[in-house]
């Protein structure tokens, strides 16, 4: 199985033994009530299409490094605080999706994900979600000039 969608279904969690589906590449677990992305998920190195939308994520842990194939993270649309600086380690990433979370600050580390592109703002577009969130830094006049404006006030002088 390649592809395993258990979308609305009032999920809380996962059995650890779906870390034993190593041949997965998308996975949707939206609009459930997941508060804690399941270990299970961090095992299965394939998948290249995660979506997490609408569920009860406070935070993403640092093991999102593992999933060194992911080109698409979908996490809107929950209670996201932070972002662990370990996310900026998915390179392969083309779309990330955090708008509508509760967002202040983004990874000073953000800009090693150079493959997002640009600032996006259709649900559909690769780039990087991230407007609808309250930041206090950056601050919303720097996404106003775009993904380059935002690398640039990021890195380090």
């Amino acid at each position: 199985m390649r592809v395993l969608s258990l979308a609305n279904n009032q999920i809380t969690s996962l059995p650890n033994s779906l870390a034993s589906m190593q041949n997965l590449t998308k996975l949707n677990l939206s609009h459930n009530r997941i508060s804690i992305i399941p270990t299970c998920v961090y095992g299965m190195k394939r998948l290249v299409f995660l979506h997490l939308a609408c569920n009860r994520l406070e935070t993403i842990a640092d093991q999102i490094q593992h999933l060194v194939n992911l080109k698409i993270l979908i996490v809107e649309g929950n209670s996201l605080h932070t972002l662990p600086k370990t996310i900026c380690q998915l390179d392969s990433l083309e779309l990330l999706n955090v708008d509508f979370n509760d967002l202040q600050s983004v990874p000073v580390e953000m800009y090693l994900l150079s493959r997002l592109g640009r600032l996006a703002c259709h649900p559909l577009d690769k780039g990087l979600h991230i407007v609808h969130n309250p930041l206090l830094k950056p601050i919303q006049e720097v996404l106003q000039g775009g993904l380059s404006a935002l690398y640039n006030y990021l890195k380090p002088s």
